[in-house]
């Protein structure tokens, strides 16, 4: 039977090492879920060698969007995932980096909404 791990935010950064990680382990199915499958850093990852039974699903999950995350997971069922047995929320922004006098109230919400809410959803 197939360990099925879902990783967001893995076609770059710490999310690409671990997705990495998980396709070389044998019968594993790993679902790489970025805000663009289409994109070539998400394209590249089927070039990425697997373990023996192990297979990569690439689908869409925007941390940024309530909705993509539901809408994502549901996907799975045309690739016959039923279940999933971990789930590594790893999707964040930082857009700036300011002092906290100077933060604004828009920045602050835009890293909310996606660090926070995002992980909420999934």
């Amino acid at each position: 039977m197939s360990t099925i791990v879902l990783i967001t935010g893995a076609n770059r950064g710490l999310g690409r090492g671990l997705l990495e990680r998980y396709l070389a382990l044998p019968n594993h199915t790993v679902i790489a879920a970025n805000r663009n499958p289409d994109h070539p850093t998400s394209q590249d990852l089927y070039k990425l060698p697997t373990g023996a039974g192990t297979k990569l699903i690439v689908i869409k999950i925007d941390a940024t969007v309530w909705q993509s995350a539901f809408d994502g997971v549901k996907t799975l069922g045309s690739h016959g995932v039923d279940h999933i047995d971990i789930v590594i929320a790893n999707a964040g922004v930082s857009y700036i980096w300011p002092i906290i006098a100077e933060v604004q109230e828009k920045d602050l919400r835009a890293h909310v909404e996606t660090n926070a809410y995002g992980v909420v959803s999934l």
